[in-house]
């Protein structure tokens, strides 16, 4: 219904013989005696014109139509304050029942094809809470995107070979080795800890017979294989109990092997955008230049010319091109800031539109418990991986995921140990869980006759009858009503934006108003036709709570 009294809104400005702007806001005022809503384009057209904004105003209003609005002014410098007829309400209110649980579904996104990759964590460790936080940042944006019409894959990208790599069988070894020499030192730049300790302890016991007759670079080697294998499967077993889950994993190793890298070597020399310096290939195209960035070389300078990371990652992308994905959406920790110029550059070289490709950055997260923030990394040995969390911790994976998708991606985020474990409205998820659980509750008490005939309306397979709808006239009912309808546009947002966090913050405004009208407004009384108002009014709140938690990956109790 907004986009309906936007479009409204347009019309009437082009009527009126205006330049639409680009942009303008149809909201909520600051003070509700202002009206329902307000919108700001008189202004915007005022200053872009240079005429008074009130007389912009005046001229819109006199080609502005609508049934949903009662009343229409002028205000301030030149808002245009509408106040929501009844109509408005009942069609919104029809609407969402009408659409049953497919309410906010669009079809914007038909025959086009979205490829998000997430996570992506290294796999010289367990999943920690801080490169999990791409996990559910590219969930909801996976799922948001699904229910925008688009045909959406799931991606996760495995370093499984480089220094890192070699620094973890390093690591491995040095458990192995040191057993029997004592004097054999730490690997330099290895990863400390007892995770990677107890994967050499596990490998040592399977491969005992394997391991012996090893040496050197070899022994290093078996360790990197197995290793891999062990902390790459219980990667997979985090994320799935975090309940995200994958479409394809794609491995670095893979795409070196098959020959994808060496051959954007080889296109990059076609279209001249490599230099030949210090004994090795930089990418160097008119986007991008800087040969003082030793993250661009392509090809190093050592015997074997092995190809970088920066190599394979082209390789990847343009590959995820050649599969032929409209748009391409990457969520990536904020320390590959510096990554983004160059790739873009070299994907517009070998001449793929880099504008299709997104890339979301995210920032760390500190684990605040007693008050206390906890610096961690793989590198300190002191992570708090997601097994612990949701384990030992007992923090569920609701929570995890709230606490991530509530903030902003380029906030750092304290994650509150304390609030996690919280079994109260202090909890932002129970409190969400609880106003589910509540409605469920009500509809478990309403007589079984009622219920199903209603229901059949929730599920969109009735109208309900206008007149019963025009029961509901107490502001808490028009209220809920009201906030209800910003569901749709708010996905067409963050389908635009990625802004995910408007989402979460949906979701609470439609608890407490949910609550604020339980309060106040009594669902199951002796007046039928009140009650059957009333609890049409529940039942499409559930649905939109219900939409809203799934594409949060939030789950729905029923009881609590």
């Amino acid at each position: 219904m907004m986009e309906e009294l936007r479009e409204n809104i347009i019309k009437a400005v082009k009527g009126a013989g205006f330049k639409l702007p680009e942009d303008f806001s149809l909201e909520s005022p600051p003070d509700e005696k202002m009206g329902d809503l307000a919108t700001n384009i008189a202004i915007i057209i005022g200053k872009n014109e240079g005429i008074d904004p009130k007389d912009v105003s005046k001229k819109i209003l006199t080609k502005f139509g609508s049934d949903y609005i009662e009343s229409a002014d002028v205000a301030g410098q030149g808002f245009i304050n509408f106040k929501l007829s009844k109509k408005y309400y009942q069609k919104v209110l029809s609407n969402i029942l009408s659409s049953g649980g497919d309410y906010g579904k669009s079809d914007i996104g038909k025959e086009k094809r979205v490829l998000v990759e997430y996570v992506s964590a290294n796999p010289t460790g367990p999943l920690h809470i801080g490169n999990a936080r791409g996990g559910p940042i590219g969930e909801v944006i996976s799922n948001i995107f699904s229910w925008l019409g688009y045909y959406v894959e799931r991606e996760f990208y495995v370093n499984d070979i480089g220094a890192q790599i070699r620094k973890f069988g390093e690591t491995l070894a040095y458990y192995y080795i040191s057993k029997n020499d004592p004097s054999y030192h730490f690997p330099d730049g290895g990863y400390p800890g007892d995770f990677l300790k107890e994967i050499s302890e596990q490998i040592q016991r399977e491969k005992k017979d394997e391991i012996a007759n090893l040496k050197d670079d070899k022994l290093i080697d078996f360790f990197i294989r197995h290793g891999l294998e062990i902390t790459i499967r219980r990667i997979k077993e985090d994320l799935c109990d975090l309940g995200i889950v994958f479409d394809r994993f794609q491995y670095e190793s893979d795409l070196i092997n098959s020959g994808l890298s060496q051959k954007v070597i080889e296109d990059l020399k076609e279209k001249n955008a490599l230099v030949d310096r210090e004994g090795a290939l930089w990418f160097c195209s008119k986007e991008y230049s800087d040969l003082s960035d030793r993250e661009s070389v392509l090809v190093r300078s050592d015997n074997d010319k092995s190809l970088t990371y920066f190599t394979s990652d082209i390789a990847y992308h343009k590959d995820k091109f050649d599969r032929k994905f409209d748009r391409l959406i990457d969520v990536w920790g904020a320390n590959h800031h510096g990554h983004i110029e160059r790739l873009k550059a070299s994907l517009k070289s070998l001449g793929y539109d880099s504008d299709k490709l997104d890339i979301i950055l995210y920032q760390n997260v500190r684990l605040k418990k007693d008050g206390e923030i906890k610096q961690m990394g793989k590198r300190l040995g002191n992570f708090i991986n997601i097994s612990d969390l949701l384990n030992e911790m007992k923090v569920s994976a609701d929570v995890f995921k709230y606490t991530i998708i509530s903030q902003s991606s380029q906030n750092i985020i304290d994650f509150d140990l304390d609030l996690a474990v919280e079994q109260s409205e202090k909890n932002p998820v129970y409190y969400l869980q609880y106003a589910y659980a509540r409605i469920c509750s009500i509809l478990r008490n309403t007589d079984k006759n009622i219920l199903q005939a209603l229901e059949k309306i929730a599920e969109g397979k009735g109208r309900p009858d206008p007149k019963t709808l025009d029961l509901l006239k107490d502001k808490k009912e028009l209220d809920l009503i009201k906030l209800l309808d910003k569901l749709p546009n708010i996905l067409l947002k963050i389908g635009e934006n990625f802004q995910i966090q408007s989402l979460p913050f949906f979701a609470t405004e439609t608890a407490r108003a949910y609550h604020n009208f339980y309060t106040s407004c009594q669902v199951l009384s002796d007046d039928k036709n009140l009650t059957e108002a009333r609890l049409l009014l529940v039942l499409a709140t559930r649905n939109v709570l219900k939409i809203t938690l799934s594409l949060m990956g939030v789950s729905t109790p029923e009881r609590m």
